[in-house]
C-alpha cells in the first residue's frame, strides 16, 4: 500500500501526440477513500497541468520489493490551500496490478557510495546505502541535497570480495527511481542502474551471494 512521501506517476493518453503522457506527484495525506497528492508536473516539460476533477490516470509506482505496481484512479476533487492539492480514488484489491517482478536479489549491505550528478545539478556527495542487488541500490541522501525523480547520476562503490580479501569499485549511471522521506535529516534514496558494465553488474551480483550465504551460515550457527 502506498504511504505519505510516496512518489508515484501519473499517465494519461495524449489523443492529439498518440502518446502517453507522464505526470510526477507526491501522496502528501490521504482519507478513507482517497490519496491527496500535490499537483502533477510533466516529466518531460516539468511543468505543472490543470486537470478537471473526473479525470481518469492510470498510477504507477515502485514499490518497496522493487516491483513496479499499477492502478486506475481519477480525480474526485481538489483543495485550495497553502500547497494546492487534488484528490484521487484509492484502488480496491483488485485493481491493483504489479507490473513487473524483480529481476535480482537484494540484499541489506551498508556499502560506501559516492554520488555524482550527470548535469551537475548538486555537488558530489559521500554516504552509505542501505541495500543493493544486481538491479539497483538505495541510499541515504542529506535532505540538503536537492534530488528530484528521473535524475541520473553517477556513482562509485567499493564492493568487499570477503572470500578473497580484496576489493571491487564498481561504477554505474544510475536513475533516481524513488525518494522518501526517512526522518528530519535524510531521505532514503532509490536508485535503478541505467548504464553498467556486464562485469561491474556481476561483481554486485556476486557480493549480494555471498551476503546471502554470510547471513545463512549465521542462522546456522
Amino acid at each position: 500500500m502506498l504511504q505519505i512521501g510516496q512518489k508515484i506517476q501519473l499517465e494519461i493518453k495524449n489523443s492529439n501526440r498518440n502518446k502517453t503522457d507522464i505526470y510526477l506527484c507526491t501522496i502528501i495525506d490521504e482519507t478513507e477513500e482517497s490519496y491527496i497528492i500535490n499537483y502533477p508536473v510533466h516529466k518531460e516539460t516539468l511543468k505543472t497541468t490543470f486537470f478537471n476533477v473526473g479525470t481518469y490516470f492510470s498510477a504507477v509506482y515502485v514499490g518497496e520489493d522493487d516491483a513496479i505496481y499499477r492502478f486506475p484512479t481519477k480525480i474526485t476533487s481538489r483543495k485550495k490551500a497553502k500547497i494546492p492539492s487534488l484528490y484521487i480514488t484509492k484502488p480496491n484489491e483488485e485493481q491493483w496490478s504489479r507490473i513487473q517482478r524483480r529481476e535480482y536479489v537484494r540484499v541489506d549491505a551498508t556499502i560506501d557510495i559516492a554520488v555524482h550528478s550527470v548535469l551537475q545539478q548538486f555537488e558530489p556527495f559521500t554516504t552509505t546505502t542501505l541495500d543493493i542487488s544486481g538491479g539497483g541500490v538505495a541510499i541515504l541522501a542529506p535532505k540538503e541535497v536537492e534530488l528530484v525523480l528521473s535524475e541520473m547520476v553517477d556513482i562509485w562503490m567499493p564492493l568487499e570480495r570477503k572470500y578473497q580479501n580484496k576489493i571491487h569499485y564498481a561504477y554505474a549511471q544510475a536513475e533516481i527511481v524513488t525518494i522518501r522521506e526517512l526522518n528530519i535529516r535524510m531521505n532514503v534514496v532509490s536508485l535503478h542502474f541505467h548504464s553498467i558494465t556486464q562485469k561491474d553488474r556481476q561483481e554486485i551480483i556476486r557480493y549480494c551471494f555471498d551476503k546471502e550465504r554470510e547471513k545463512r551460515l549465521k542462522e546456522r550457527n
